[in-house]
């Protein structure tokens, strides 16, 4: 007589495979064996992957893979405004959270003119004292829609959400602004235009 558990097998296996296939059906887009959804429903607007791309450190280290998301209509000069937006970032190394912040810091100061940093600054203080240490596979996202916000999430779970079209523009402009962390990058992030 047959054990029961060996009957589960067949139907596991099944299962397995459905969800297999399914995953590897669904359209994404890939770099470094990184894959992004090719859209992203924010409320009721679809956003479109606009680019993606690798971020290294002294030209070999891989520190990170992004996505950008974009309405389609949105020029790469307006990328900017007061627009929806999502920035995904997966992680091939442990970063910890205060390097994080002391980044952003440093990185918005640089994008940012002295009056709009001194009004945002209580907001970037929020934002980096939500910042996790990640480790590889870990994925930051931030999601911007106007008159709601800016959700910062860690793997689907949402850390905060900051209020403000300036602070936005300064969060994205890390990235993918007039002096962003790497010009490669964010030229890749938006995109042929």
């Amino acid at each position: 007589m047959m054990s029961p558990i060996k009957h589960l097998f067949p139907a596991i296996a099944l299962v397995l495979i459905t969800v297999f296939s399914a995953h590897a059906l669904e359209p994404a887009a890939t770099i470094d064996e990184v894959r992004f959804a090719l859209s992203y429903q924010v409320g009721e607007e679809r956003l479109k992957l606009r680019g993606v791309a690798s971020l290294r450190y002294l030209k070999f280290i891989k520190a990170y893979a992004g996505g950008l998301y974009m309405p389609e209509n949105v020029r790469s000069d307006d990328v900017l405004s007061d627009v929806p937006k999502r920035l995904v970032l997966e992680y091939f190394q442990t970063i910890e959270a205060e390097d994080f912040a002391d980044a952003t810091r440093k990185m918005v100061e640089k994008n940012t003119d002295t009056e709009t940093l001194s009004r945002i600054a209580p907001a970037l203080d929020r934002l980096c004292l939500a910042y996790k240490t990640v480790v590889p596979k870990d994925r930051y996202a931030l999601t911007y829609v106007p008159e709601k916000g800016l959700d910062l999430s860690l793997n689907g779970a949402l850390l905060g959400t900051f209020e403000g079209a300036d602070f936005a523009r300064a969060m994205f402009s890390i990235w993918i602004g007039p002096n962003p962390i790497d010009k490669r990058f964010r030229n890749r992030l938006l995109g042929p235009q």
